[in-house]
């Protein structure tokens, strides 16, 4: 009788017990979930991330349309990723013009793929609305990944300008998976500055990357980068 207790208390142990591997499946599998949810019936912000801040936004225009950038900053230890980021424009009237709630939006128009531990990062969206001019806010909501484990090794090399006569300057380059994990729908963010001013931004996808394999990208950009800094990030999209 004493065995058979013993044996029913390991089970009841052994079952109440979640391996680090196990957790980093179920939460992996949550985000998913959440993505799909918010695919489903649009973006929902109820609560703010603790983890991650938004230090600040820009709203940039021009011909070709207009793009949102929103700079966040990872205030904890460890990585987030699938972060939720809600952003409006609204005009002067406070109506607003444009905000990423809408069903069916890609995950990369409704979240930060991933904000690596005490970091910042330049997020792009540049499908907004042609007309929505007025002011940009986002929010940062809670409900993001914490990443377990080592982070996939994406780069981004040879980033250069080149000026297209019929779709004027893009920012072109290599990205490359040099992790072992194959990624998929990677954004490619892209953000030009004159000094500390943001005066272009743009992104391009590259649908998918096989472990070591390279791709060719470009960037068509939102705003003038021309004499500007450009800068590049290729957050991982798949983590293991």
């Amino acid at each position: 009788m004493r065995w058979m207790v013993a044996l029913l208390v390991l089970a009841i142990g052994m079952a109440g017990c979640e391996s680090t591997q196990d957790k980093s499946a179920r939460l992996e599998a949550e985000a998913k979930r959440a993505v799909k949810r918010h695919q489903a019936g649009g973006l929902r912000v109820r609560e703010r991330s603790r983890e991650i801040r938004v230090e600040d936004t820009v709203l940039l225009r021009d011909a070709n349309g207009v793009a949102a950038v929103v700079l966040l900053r990872n205030v904890s230890r460890q990585a987030m990723a699938a972060v939720p980021l809600a952003i409006q424009v609204r005009d002067r009237a406070k109506r607003t013009l444009y905000a990423n709630d809408g069903p069916g939006l890609d995950p990369s128009l409704v979240s930060a793929a991933l904000v690596r531990p005490r970091s910042r990062v330049a997020w792009v969206n540049d499908q907004l609305n042609a007309s929505a001019a007025g002011a940009l806010s986002a929010v940062a909501g809670a409900g993001a990944r914490p990443v377990e484990g080592a982070i996939p090794r994406v780069e981004a090399s040879g980033v250069h300008l080149e000026d297209d006569p019929s779709a004027g300057l893009s920012a072109v380059g290599t990205v490359t998976n040099r992790s072992d994990v194959p990624q998929r729908r990677l954004v490619v963010h892209a953000v030009a500055r004159r000094g500390t001013r943001i005066v272009a931004a743009g992104r391009a996808i590259v649908d998918r990357l096989a472990p070591g394999a390279s791709a060719r990208f470009s960037v068509f950009f939102i705003g003038n980068p021309r004499g500007a800094r450009v800068s590049v990030s290729v957050p991982p999209t798949v983590l293991r």
